[in-house]
């Protein structure tokens, strides 16, 4: 199936996605405002077409409702690594008490706020996988912030770790819980009992986590 294939649902467009990794069908609208209709392999299309047009009206109010990007700007309190703080246009960028310093001209003001949160967000990352793997007989391979829309983190054959760097904007718990959960995956390579165990013993904070992310990730995603 092309991977631009779409569908006209109640006079919208929608793009359909089938995939390897999906149990369910799923309708959701992605970071671009599209609304996305994927379903598993062994699903026949027409059922999940079927599906979706049995969704029209959510079809109709998230293409209503509109997709607006977040966009920071002085002034505004944001929460990095679990911290409030204010950000302010300045001469050089930099942290100081509650306050984030943010330098370059007014049009570059976003761009420099999501540079600076990338900054303090991998070694913060690279520390805690660090204290994880003491208690496991496995080593990552690299670890990396990535632009991703689909995944919070990901661990790779080879071991390599990547992170969705808007994360940064998270509670710690999440934090701390997306990085047990690629970490856990250096020894589990699947979403077995094992796994969730493994998960369970490298953080307590799963539920909050995965409630939170359910409520506020569509927000971070906003994020551009």
């Amino acid at each position: 199936m092309s991977r631009d294939e779409f569908i006209n649902i109640a006079n919208f467009k929608v793009r359909l996605q089938k995939s390897q990794r999906a149990k369910h069908i799923l309708l959701k609208q992605n970071t671009k405002g599209e609304i996305v209709l994927t379903y598993p392999r062994f699903c026949p299309k027409i059922m999940a077409i079927s599906f979706a047009k049995k969704q029209a009206a959510w079809i109709h109010a998230h293409i209503k409702y509109g997709h607006k990007e977040r966009v920071f700007c002085p002034n505004e309190t944001i929460t990095l690594l679990g911290i409030d703080y204010v950000l302010q246009s300045g001469r050089v960028t930099e942290q100081k008490e509650n306050t984030i310093f943010i330098s370059g001209a007014p049009e570059f003001f976003h761009r420099r706020v999501c540079s600076y949160a990338q900054k303090v967000l991998l070694p913060y990352i690279q520390k805690r996988v660090s204290m994880l793997i003491q208690k496991l007989n496995v080593k990552p391979g690299r670890i990396t912030l990535r632009n991703t829309s689909s995944r919070w983190g990901s661990c790779s054959s080879i071991h390599n770790l990547s992170f969705c760097w808007k994360i940064a904007f998270a509670p710690l718990d999440v934090i701390d819980y997306l990085v047990a959960h690629e970490v856990a995956h250096l020894v589990h390579m699947n979403h077995s009992d094992r796994f969730w165990a493994l998960v369970d013993s490298l953080t307590d904070k799963r539920i909050f986590a995965e409630n939170w992310l359910k409520k506020h990730g569509r927000d971070l995603q906003s994020i551009r």
